[in-house]
């Protein structure tokens, strides 16, 4: 429902627009009047319209000064303006204070329509960005910045979220959807996700243009606050297709279907599976991480319908993990930033060996540019490996450079040199990656975690955990187990 106000201190002339809008847009607007920019912008206040037609002169407050007091409303409306007077002077008050539309009287009635379709049109697409922009906040904070908000996302029936690729996807959805309300929640070259009304899946499933792209919906759900598991979902589903494909794992186009009935809860075999290859990668074996990362590949152990699951947590572990570890190398090697960009468009992939080979170029090349770097001090790889055994004990640089048998200041020089960053910030990292993993299993309370990953102080490791991710544990814990 769009709500309009009419500001004109004269009767007639509310009254004579009123009708012409009502006759045209139905029980599709709310139109209300106000006699003067006083009265106008009070109501305005409390009713938050979307359009306002004000005229330019009127006692108490002229449309001037009442234009330029909406337009520090939080929720500022579109302004069409109308005047009697056919003076520069005017219009360009009326521009500078962000009017769409500067109307002559008398009120032409196609013009005044025009206007104000314009209007709801530019009014309409903000409020979709806007809701977007909150819904995306939504899905990395974990809730709304006011309760208020929700009442802009309701969707009566319930909602899905659809992820999708294929070629020039998002704009064939756009005009699919062209008369539904939905919103984008992300979109890249060839792919889109949406969050669509229950009633409206029935328009993707009977398209026939749809059988070109490789569709995942996620289950039903009534409640937005359900949204990030949506999404989740749906990635989940679309990457379906990767196991629909025969013994190459193609990609198949089509629509998939999550099932909760399918949903895995643990997935500490794809942990100890990745911790193992990045060990290899650790001490520089680069026969052993090829062969690791064969065995991460083999889905073979899991339930088929889980498959496509596993494969979605993997890729959130390596593209929110695997890029940050070596930070003096990925950040700053073409090569290997390249390669970072092509493994985290899966979604670009034509099958799921074409993305494992991505991976494995660039985890190789990671290895040979460190084995390189460290062939002269083979006690750094033998520092490394004792720090990724005991990190969640009490150690700090002067026990790892006994260990090896290197002067402290020497150790600390050639530590960063190989790795990239000091051995405070090396250790650090390690356990922040280990409390992220135990908070996600969602079974340990924060002191508890602290004192596994290696941090031992609780208000320590509070603030080094918000300083690295931007969360408080507690948040990061809710994040990541919302179901």
């Amino acid at each position: 429902m769009i709500t309009i106000i009419i500001a004109d201190d004269e009767k007639l002339i509310r009254q004579g627009i009123k009708k012409i809008l009502t006759n045209s847009f139905g029980g599709l607007i709310t139109v209300l009047e106000a006699r003067n920019g006083n009265e106008g912008y009070e109501l305005s206040r409390k009713e938050r319209p979307d359009v306002v037609i004000t005229d330019i002169r009127m006692p108490e407050m002229d449309g001037v000064e009442f234009m330029k007091k909406l337009r520090e409303l939080e929720h500022s409306p579109a302004i069409i303006v109308l005047s009697g007077y056919d003076d520069f002077t005017y219009a360009k008050a009326a521009i500078t204070n962000g009017a769409l539309s500067y109307i002559l009287k008398p009120v032409d009635t196609n013009e005044l329509l025009n206007a104000v379709n314009a209007a709801i049109t530019v009014v309409n697409k903000e409020e979709k960005e806007r809701n977007e922009q909150a819904l995306r906040t939504l899905m990395t904070e974990g809730h709304l910045t006011s309760n208020a908000e929700l009442s802009r996302y309701k969707f009566p029936n319930g909602m899905y979220c659809i992820s999708s690729i294929g070629k020039h996807c998002s704009e064939s959805f756009a005009a699919l959807l062209e008369q539904v309300q939905y919103y984008t929640l992300a979109e890249k070259k060839d792919f889109v996700s949406l969050v669509i009304p229950r009633e409206a899946l029935y328009l993707i499933e009977s398209d026939i243009g749809m059988s070109a792209f490789t569709t995942g919906i996620s289950s039903a759900a009534d409640s937005v606050m359900e949204i990030r598991t949506l999404k989740r979902e749906s990635h989940s589903a679309v990457l379906q297709a990767f196991f629909a494909g025969g013994q190459n794992q193609q990609r198949k186009p089509g629509i998939f279907y999550y099932t909760k009935s399918n949903a895995v809860s643990n997935f500490s075999e794809i942990d100890a599976r990745y911790e193992k290859c990045i060990g290899c990668l650790d001490l520089l074996v680069t026969e052993d991480v090829l062969k690791s990362l064969d065995v991460i590949f083999d889905f073979s152990a899991f339930e088929p319908g889980q498959r496509a699951e596993c494969l979605r947590y993997l890729y959130e572990k390596i593209v929110n993990n695997l890029f940050k570890r070596y930070p003096g190398y990925s950040d700053t090697d073409m090569y290997l930033h390249i390669k970072s960009i092509m493994i985290e468009n899966i979604w670009q992939t034509e099958s799921l060996s074409e993305w494992k080979s991505y991976i494995s170029d660039y985890i190789v090349y990671l290895a040979v540019q460190l084995k390189k770097h460290s062939e002269p001090y083979p006690f750094i790889t033998k520092a490394i490996n004792y720090i990724n055994k005991h990190y969640t004990e009490n150690i700090n640089m002067t026990v790892v450079a006994n260990q090896v048998s290197v002067n402290y200041t020497w150790f600390s020089e050639k530590f960063k040199e190989q790795t990239g960053v000091n051995f405070n910030d090396y250790l650090k990292r390690l356990r922040l990656e280990e409390s992220e993993r135990l908070l996600e299993k969602g079974c340990y309370k924060v002191y508890e975690v602290a004192e596994r990953s290696g941090f031992g102080d609780v208000k320590y490791f509070m603030k080094t955990f918000r300083n690295a991710t931007g969360m408080s544990p507690t948040e990061w814990k809710n994040k990541h187990t919302a179901k």
